[in-house]
Order: structure tokens, then sequence, then C-alpha cells
């Protein structure tokens, strides 16, 4: 990849580049901060996932560590906040709710408004990149002003895969918030993702760009990708499954199927004994409720709702544990012989209820024969919430949530080899090989995050051999208007 367009980012003052996926952002952005910086960068993007990426490029450029910091936009605005709780009015060190974490980007953003904290912002920093642009909601948008005021800040992004909007946290949108206050940086546009596995889709995917900013039909049928095309709706979920069957049988790739809607993510997965498991949202609201629902029990209830967590992990629990789970309810014995061990390990929990029990009981169910364990992360979060709580980590087992939770938001977490989710969930990861489900359901840019996580190979199953793009939903931010002709020739060409 040519380094001009990494010396053009950085020597823009307070530029926006738009670089289509996998064209090269990531290397963009560590390439500039490596080559000329000109002191310490600070490096902002949204997920963990995203600062791992940045960092590993970092460390390919042996880019020193003193000279860059990399972080979460929300990471760093809570650490700012709460290093000033006083007069950054911070609402809570420990936000867990969207609501919460506005609250912390208006604190932030305080504090960035008073001279003496700008001048601490400039005698530690010497310029800002910013990756993900397209989504940054309206707070933290804010946030990111705020420090161009005082900073060099240059800012990455793409509209085609702007899907984070949501109708209580509108994002940026490109023509309007970014090009307002950002001069246009010529960007990447080499498919570098696709060059040494699959070039002919790597050309392919940027060059439907055009069609898909303009929400028209795109023609699967004599592409690179690969069309597995149902007549009969009716097999459209048998379809499904094989498909994900037959691309997993390459064991030395990673994999992922990709639904548009997350329930029926979780159902096919649990059709696919134990193969895939479901990738989850960083946020995964389930443990928190699960925790704090076995927190306030007591008795058989804390033993159901240990019963209720494993329901939402395992196939065949419910099924299975159903006369017990009924016995449990009653506070009666029952003489059914079938899954006594379970039963014993949540008796344990009904009379300690010790997270020691606790963790028994989610191995025992795990134990049951045919159970297939489809969401392993949820799972795995709960037993090492357990083993916090009886070492002393937090005061309860919703704290000890938080605790685990936040510890693998700092660490990483290990993808599963064959993942199932949703658009919203893989955006910004990388695999061997993706499978798009149900592609009909897919607005423009959710289809375009969906065909674009494979770097080998794209699999594509459909009713129809051409994909129309749906509308984008009203309230879930503006689409990006592409450039005239002449105009976009230097981003998009």
């Amino acid at each position: 990849m040519p380094d001009d367009v990494a010396a053009s980012l950085a020597a823009s003052v307070r530029g926006a580049m738009i670089a289509p996926a996998g064209c090269g952002k990531t290397w963009t952005i560590a390439r500039a901060v490596t080559d000329h910086g000109q002191g310490r960068d600070l490096v902002l993007t949204h997920t963990h996932a995203g600062v791992d990426a940045i960092r590993r490029r970092l460390c390919e450029f042996r880019c020193p560590s003193a000279s860059v910091h990399v972080d979460t936009i929300a990471g760093w605005c809570l650490r700012l906040a709460a290093s000033f709780p006083v007069t950054s009015r911070i609402s809570t060190p420990k936000p867990r709710t969207n609501a919460e974490y506005s609250e912390i980007y208006a604190s932030a953003a305080r504090l960035l408004h008073m001279r003496p904290y700008r001048e601490i912002l400039r005698a530690s920093y010497t310029s800002v990149y910013v990756d993900e642009y397209q989504d940054c909601t309206k707070e933290q948008h804010a946030v990111i002003l705020s420090i161009a005021d005082s900073l060099t800040c240059r800012v990455v992004g793409d509209p085609l895969q702007s899907i984070f909007a949501f109708r209580d946290r509108p994002v940026v949108d490109w023509n309007t918030d970014v090009r307002s206050q950002f001069a246009d940086v010529t960007g990447p546009s080499d498919p570098q993702r696709w060059l040494n596995t699959n070039p002919e889709l790597g050309a392919w995917l940027l060059g439907i760009r055009p069609q898909l900013e303009q929400g028209l039909p795109i023609a699967l049928a004599g592409s690179p990708v690969k069309l597995i095309q149902v007549g009969d709706s009716r097999y459209l979920q048998p379809t499904q499954v094989k498909a994900c069957f037959e691309v997993a049988k390459d064991v030395d790739s990673r994999v992922v199927a990709i639904h548009n809607r997350r329930e029926q993510a979780y159902k096919l997965a649990s059709q696919l004994r134990g193969q895939y498991s479901c990738v989850e949202l960083v946020e995964l609201n389930e443990l928190h409720s699960a925790a704090e629902n076995i927190d306030q029990s007591h008795g058989a209830q804390r033993a159901l709702a240990v019963l209720d967590f494993a329901e939402l992990c395992l196939t065949a629990v419910g099924p299975a544990m159903k006369t017990q789970r009924e016995s449990i309810a009653s506070g009666q014995r029952t003489r059914s012989k079938k899954c006594r061990e379970q039963r014993e390990a949540l008796d344990a929990v009904a009379s300690a209820g010790s997270p020691e029990s606790i963790a028994d009981a989610l191995t025992a169910l795990r134990a049951i024969p045919d159970a297939v364990l489809y969401r392993r992360e949820p799972l795995d979060e709960m037993r090492r919430a357990c083993r916090a709580l009886s070492e002393g980590e937090a005061p309860s087992l919703a704290e000890a949530a938080w605790v685990v939770r936040n510890r693998t938001r700092q660490r990483g977490r290990k993808l599963p080899r064959c993942a199932m989710g949703t658009t919203l969930r893989v955006k910004g990861l990388e695999f061997d090989h993706a499978v798009v489900l149900d592609p009909s359901q897919y607005d423009a840019q959710n289809l375009y995050v969906a065909l674009t996580r494979g770097a080998r190979s794209v699999s594509v199953v459909s009713t129809t051999s051409t994909i129309t793009p749906r509308p984008r939903k009203q309230n879930s931010g503006t689409p990006y208007r592409r450039l005239a002709p002449s105009a976009a020739h230097t981003e998009e060409s």
C-alpha cells in the first residue's frame, strides 16, 4: 500500500478520510502514526477489537509504545471524567446503559471546554486520530470536536458501513456533521483484504459501492460471490443450515454466518450441533440481568434463576429439566431419575446459594445429554463471575459480572472458529469465509458490511439472484450521499 495516503492523512490539520471496507483504514492510521508522528499521538476507536487491531499494526511497524496511546472513545472519556469527578460531575464510574454512557460523554466534553483541561490535553498529546468515525454518536462527535479545538485531529471512516444508528443514539451524518468540520483527504481505494486471497472478489465489492450508495439492486449471478439460491422459501432455513455446515468443513479457516435478526441467529446456531457459537455484544446485557436475578433470589428461586440462565445458552436444558423444574418450583421431591446429577446441583444452589454451587450447577447442566452450547461467551463469563465473587473481587454476583466483563473488554476476547452473528456484532471483524443468510432483509449499509467479512470467499443464501437493499429505517441515520463524479473521483476511484 502506498505511503503517500498515510502521509496525506498525517499532513492534514483537521482532515476526514473515507476508506472502503478492507482497503486499509487501520494500516493507514498506524503508518501515519509510526512514520509521521511528531510526539505522542492519541488514537481512538469504538471497540476493543478495533483497539487490538490498531495495536497489532503499530507493533508490526515497530512504533514505540511511548509515542502513541490507543483507546476506545468510551474508555478514554470515562478515564478523563473519573479523574476529575467533581468538576466533570460524572454520574457513575461504572456506566452500563446507553444513557449512562451519554452522561459520561457529556462529562468529558464539560472538562474539555475548560482551559486547565485543554492545557492538560495539549501537554499529553500532539494529535488525535479517530477510526470508524461513521459510528460516532452525536455525543461522541461533540467530544471529538472539543479535542480538535486543542489538537490536530484526523478522522477516518466509511459512511457505507454506518450501521450503529439507533433512534435514541443518532450517529453523525458524514455530509453535514463531518464535512462541515473536517477537510476531505484522499483515502486508500485498493482492496487489500482480498489482494492475496481473492482479488476478483475484492474488485467486485469495490465496484458495487456506487450501486449500494444509491440503493440500487445488486446482481449476484455471474459475480465472484457463491450464490445458493432457494426456489421455495419453505426450504430457506434448511438450506441455510446446510450452507453453514458446508463452509465449516474447511477446518483451517475462520468462518462467520451472518443473519440480520438476532433471534434468528440464535435459533440457527442452536441447530448447528455446537459447531457454531454466537458472537455477543460487548454489553452482554443478559449476563448482567441474570446475575442480578440470582443476587435478588434465594432458595428454590435462586436455583430456578440459574436454570433460566442456562436455558439461554444451551439447547435441551428446558425439555430435559421440565419435571425437575416443576418439582423445584413446588418444593416437592420427584421420583424421576432423569437428570439426577443436575437436580442435586440445583438443590445445592437452593440450600447454599454460594458462587461455587452456582458454577457447579452450570457445569452439571452443560453435561445434559444432547445439550448444545451455542452461546458460549455468556456461560463462560458467568462462571468467571462466580470465581471472582468467591475470591472476594466483588460484593455481589452482579458486581462480579461487571468486573469480569470489563476485564474482557480490556484484554479482548477470542472468537470461535465458526461464529454466528448479526452485522452489528461482526462489523470490523475479518474471517476467511462468510455466509450471508437471507440478504433480502438488509439495507445497503448492512448488506455491504455482511458481504465484506470474508477474505477468501462469500456465500449468499437467497431466494433471488438479485438483492435489492431495503430502505433505511427512519431515525437510523442519514445514508451517505455520494459526491458528484468530479468531486468524488479522488476518494472512490
